[in-house]
């Protein structure tokens, strides 16, 4: 598109990329963005071959991967706008495998910025408003970071780092810390809302690990799509951000109202069984809440209800059945 700005999408295949290729492809507000995606397809969204986009498929961290972002073409004086999805996620994984976690969420992409960033560039890291936190207030943008576990941990260092670098590189860098994500093109995902929905749809039986009293911020996909869309649409525009953003719903709901709005949902009742899961649970924080404030600075009223999200997720899964 004339006068566009790349909009170069690391990992935007999977997950929340495809959510925000669907918010950009139809909404007008984002029409000033031309998405490019690097993806590996180790975790692609289904779908994502009838897509009709420029990308590298290969991992970002390739040389390949490098002169391709390179020879990204910009109108003159601007520059790529980057949203950078990849890493590692799996919480409960990263006290057994620290080292591969420092690499994905540390050091990789700290060679990334170093290799691929340029002055006039834009940065967007995706990073998470529970895990750098501890569990025991309502997360704020501007609250002081205190990981439970080594996930966390790794986060909270990319933030800091990946910041330096893309200063260093004369790009200029932002975070959007999300809540817990759910919703559409969620195929792969394990997480709970997702894998207890598949199960009610399939008459499974689930595990709640604990006693289902821990809760989260459960954001719709959708409306992270559309909050990732808005802060890049910003900064094409020069309008003013901050360099911390948050995306969540503001509602915090545990895991026992997420299993009584499934048998809502799907008109089924769902199986579960409970286990202490005492080892576990003590590397996660008990609640997790974003301040309702914070997540409205890219959102505005633009945040869906938790049970129509829940519908819209129930409806897709049975699309894929």
């Amino acid at each position: 598109m004339k006068n566009s700005s790349p909009f170069v999408l690391v990992g935007g295949f999977g997950f929340v990329g495809r959510n925000i290729l669907e918010n950009v492809a139809t909404n007008p507000d984002f029409a000033g963005l031309d998405p490019v995606v690097i993806d590996n397809l180790t975790n692609p969204a289904p779908g994502y071959e009838d897509l009709d986009l420029p990308h590298h498929i290969g991992g970002y961290q390739d040389q390949a991967a490098i002169d391709y972002v390179n020879a990204i073409e910009t109108p003159e004086g601007t520059g790529r706008i980057f949203v950078f999805l990849a890493g590692e996620t799996r919480v409960a994984e990263s006290k057994d495998r620290p080292l591969d976690f420092i690499d994905a969420n540390i050091v990789e992409p700290s060679h990334f910025v170093m290799n691929a960033v340029r002055p006039g560039d834009q940065f967007i890291l995706i990073s998470t408003a529970g895990a750098l936190f501890d569990g025991s207030f309502e997360v704020r943008v501007d609250s002081p970071v205190g990981p439970k576990n080594f996930y966390g941990a790794t986060k909270a260092a990319e933030e800091m780092i990946l910041e330096k670098l893309v200063t260093l590189r004369g790009g200029e860098f932002r975070v959007i810390r999300l809540t817990n994500v759910f919703g559409k093109f969620s195929d792969n995902k394990k997480s709970a809302v997702h894998a207890f929905t598949r199960a009610a749809i399939a008459g499974d039986q689930v595990t709640i690990n604990g006693d289902g009293g821990q809760s989260r911020d459960f954001i719709y996909a959708g409306d992270v799509g559309h909050g990732i869309a808005t802060l890049a649409a910003k900064l094409r525009a020069g309008d003013k951000t901050a360099p911390v953003n948050m995306l969540g719903s503001g509602v915090s709901t545990t895991l026992m109202d997420v299993v009584s709005a499934i048998e809502e949902a799907t008109g089924k009742p769902l199986a579960y069984e409970k286990v202490p899961a005492r080892e576990l649970l003590a590397t996660e924080p008990r609640d997790v809440i974003a301040n309702g404030d914070d997540v409205k600075v890219l959102l505005g009223d633009h945040i869906t209800s938790f049970v129509d999200g829940l519908r819209e997720t129930h409806g897709y899964y049975l699309t894929r059945r």
